[in-house]
């Protein structure tokens, strides 16, 4: 049986400008910049006891992120993130029901997490990202 937790969950800035504001609200330290060059973003995590947030800000060359921004008002809330043991067998469960992936294969994503991504399509539109937990 494939046991799931909730990683994190992301939200869409406009710019780093906003980052301030998730600090104040959630009594936080100003979180770590982390680029992800593979997925154009800055992503800023905010620990939280049971999960994290993060918080994405769009590199100059992401226009996916970008047109996303210009259809939500910033900060919106952006993918939901749950974890597993192994992404490689979590990814073959999801497919097995009919699910489908962005990638083909996972790819490394904040936190040297490996990561890939459920097609929104396949979810009502809700993105869901599927990553591999920390050992």
């Amino acid at each position: 049986m494939l046991e799931l937790k909730i990683d994190h969950i992301a939200y869409a800035l406009q710019s780093e400008a906003e980052i301030d504001r998730f600090v104040e609200l959630f009594s936080v330290e100003k979180p770590t910049r982390e680029p992800v060059n593979d997925q154009l973003v800055i992503v800023y995590h905010l620990d939280m006891p049971l999960f994290s947030i993060e918080l994405l800000v769009p590199m100059e060359d992401n226009h996916g992120l970008q047109r996303f921004l210009l259809k939500h008002p910033s900060p919106c809330f952006h993918h939901l993130a749950l974890s597993c043991k192994d992404l490689s067998c979590g990814q073959a469960f999801f497919e097995s029901i009919g699910y489908q992936f962005l990638y083909p294969e996972s790819r490394q994503g904040s936190n040297k997490k490996r990561i890939n991504f459920l097609k929104p399509n396949s979810t009502n539109g809700v993105l869901i990202e599927l990553c591999e937990q920390e050992t």
